[in-house]
């Protein structure tokens, strides 16, 4: 039984071994970023109501008659929701880009593997280069796979972000 239960850790750390080095620092950053993405999530659904509460209150508290600073207080909290929403949104997008080129990295690596290998034995010991293709492909597949996943989750946590502010903008600017 305990074979069947480690067997897809087992699984995992070939997959680490038959990668090379570069598939550890995009699990890291996959790490990270799913991090960040779950933060904003969480943002999402607790904070964002409460915030969004906040400012309108605060927009309808205010009792003075000059136009000219009611309107700024509007502005100050339409800003404040709006950085408060955008928190972390651009380094998840820089890390969404880091990883393809990780993967190019790892593609990169896994070659200069091969080219050695054929250097050493020739060209005849396809055992030998399967590893190193093995190596290019697999930090590149794993780039990819993870920067279109990071892709969807951040453009569906963002817009849902942003239509929920749009509303509390509408109804802070009608006030």
């Amino acid at each position: 039984m305990f074979y069947y239960l480690s067997l897809p850790f087992v699984s995992l750390l070939d997959f680490f071994d038959r990668g090379g080095p570069v598939i550890f620092i995009l699990f890291l950053v996959a790490i990270i970023m799913i991090t960040l993405l779950v933060e904003r999530l969480i943002f999402f659904i607790n904070d964002l109501k409460k915030l969004s509460a906040d400012r309108v209150s605060e927009v309808r508290e205010c009792s003075l008659d000059n136009k000219w600073v009611r309107n700024k207080i509007k502005l100050k909290n339409i800003s404040i929701l709006n950085s408060e929403s955008s928190k972390n949104l651009l380094m998840i997008q820089g890390l969404i880009a880091l990883c393809p080129l990780l993967g190019l990295l790892g593609t990169v690596t896994g070659m200069i593997e091969v080219f050695d290998i054929m250097a050493i034995t020739g060209t005849g010991n396809a055992r030998a280069m399967a590893s190193g293709i093995a190596r290019a492909t697999l930090p590149t597949m794993t780039g990819l796979f993870i920067s279109i996943v990071g892709l969807f989750l951040l453009t569906a946590i963002k817009s849902s972000i942003e239509k929920a502010t749009l509303e509390v903008k509408h109804t802070i600017e009608t006030i």
